[in-house]
């Protein structure tokens, strides 16, 4: 039987452009041919979590919004012919439910397994320990260049080209931001979920002051957010790419492979984890790309967060976004508790319907010993809102269904007597997440804990 590789991508962009990218140069490496899916799965995952009347606008802030265009509106005919399938009824081996640790185990699993198509992450360059990154690098770039992209996105592209060679050396600086911030979708209530796939504005106020004597070009899809910034900042150095193309005229997809041509031309690329960088540092050649937050560690991120925090005017969920990494990298900090839940609590009012702080202000007074101020407190939201706050204390992550808060949980338990709400609280979790509550590593854990005073730690 004839194997062959897949991308079988239902999220953004980036992520399937990056899957069909590896999925042909492991099929080379194989001697088969690749194939990728496309549907429309993700838009309506979206759709079912936010509130967003148009892709490009929020709340007067001008944003580009996730749309997944038709296959049609980005590859050619011929190439669709050739490489787009449909896999609805078909079985085949994924890497994301067996994750492997090489391309050699890949390999053995692609040889001996009897499926006739074999899906590869797109995560691979950084997951796969013996792959060749320079051997990658170089044919994710003719891989990219071969792509069917239909007339209309190769004009995109050839004047993102142009456009680099214009401008010749610089940095880039990418900002994932929209959805993942703003109060149009449900994701920023989710924990941490997409917490570190954004970048608070005052880490990237401290890129650009640490390469200020760069040619630095920005990208994001908070456009207003990096409009305010760069009218503040002055800087003639400083340049966005909305600037030089289309905001009005051209799709979020369109503007995206724009963005990504553009960003891979250039010297360096800063971004986080988001495939928007990863695709654009797979086809540079060069392959750079720095994650902001490894160049930090939590204590300087807490002091550069603190130190930036007034400088630009930013829209209340940017603020309240940036007050919650206040708290994760003070809470690694060991900063004070009482100074951490006074920023949850400057959050919560930034953005009201995020039960995130509320969660997390409830979690702090318990580490306090403030058991009586907590009750207090919770019985207050069970009045106001009730369903609202339970549905996302125990909301469960879609892939592995657990729980976004369940590190969180085993305070309830300890402090189940000190408070009747407290209690309900802990029975609920009881009732609602009872093979977590139940589970051994929960319960070495809770041991653990009532081994010694638990609020010692944070005075």
């Amino acid at each position: 039987m004839k194997k062959y590789i897949l991308s079988n991508r239902t999220d953004a962009n980036a992520a399937r452009l990056l899957g069909i990218i590896n999925a042909f140069y492991i099929a080379e490496k194989l001697n088969t041919d690749a194939f990728f899916t496309w549907n429309d799965e993700l838009e309506k995952y979206v759709k079912n979590r936010t509130h967003l009347p148009s892709d490009k606008l929020f709340d007067k802030q001008k944003i580009i919004g996730v749309q997944i265009d038709t296959k049609e509106d980005i590859f050619n005919e011929e190439y669709l012919k050739k490489h787009c399938i449909n896999i609805e009824n078909e079985k085949y081996f994924s890497e994301y439910s067996t994750p492997l640790s090489s391309f050699n185990e890949f390999k053995n699993i692609f040889l001996n397994e009897n499926y006739k198509f074999f899906e590869i992450p797109f995560y691979m360059r950084y997951s796969w320990k013996d792959i060749d990154l320079n051997d990658y690098l170089s044919k994710a770039s003719i891989i990219w260049d071969n792509i069917g992209f239909n007339e209309k996105i190769l004009k995109i592209i050839k004047d993102a080209n142009d456009k680099a060679k214009q401008l010749q050396n610089y940095i880039s600086i990418h900002i994932r931001n929209s959805d993942t911030v703003y109060s149009y979708a449900e994701f920023r209530k989710y924990n941490d979920l997409t917490t570190y796939h954004a970048t608070p504005y005052e880490l990237v106020l401290e890129l650009i002051k640490e390469n200020k004597d760069q040619n630095i070009v920005i990208f994001s899809d908070d456009v207003s957010s990096v409009e305010e910034m760069i009218k503040t900042l002055n800087m003639p150095n400083l340049l966005f790419a909305n600037d030089f193309r289309d905001f009005e005229k051209l799709t979020p997809t369109q503007m995206l492979i724009y963005d990504v041509v553009l960003m891979s031309k250039s010297k360096k690329i800063y971004g986080t984890h988001s495939s928007v960088t990863r695709l654009a540092s797979a086809i540079s050649n060069h392959g750079s790309h720095i994650n902001p937050y490894d160049l930090y560690n939590h204590k300087k991120r807490y002091e550069i967060i603190k130190n930036n925090i007034n400088i630009l005017n930013l829209h209340n969920d940017q603020k309240a976004f940036s007050l919650f990494h206040l708290y994760l990298s003070g809470i690694r900090s060991k900063i004070k508790l009482k100074i951490l839940q006074s920023y949850l609590e400057e959050a919560l009012k930034l953005d009201y319907d995020n039960d995130k702080y509320r969660i997390y202000i409830i979690d702090c007074l318990l580490k306090q010993g403030k058991a009586k101020e907590a009750d207090e407190y919770i019985e207050k939201i069970l009045q106001e809102r009730s369903e609202e706050f339970l549905n996302l204390l125990i909301e469960k992550i879609e892939i592995n269904q657990e729980f976004y808060f369940k590190r969180l949980f085993i305070n309830y338990t300890i402090n189940a007597k000190k408070g009747r709400n407290i209690l309900y609280i802990a029975d609920y979790l009881k009732k609602h997440a009872k093979n977590y509550i139940n589970s051994k590593k929960n319960k070495i854990l809770l041991g653990k804990i009532l081994n010694f005073t638990y609020a010692k730690r944070f005075f």
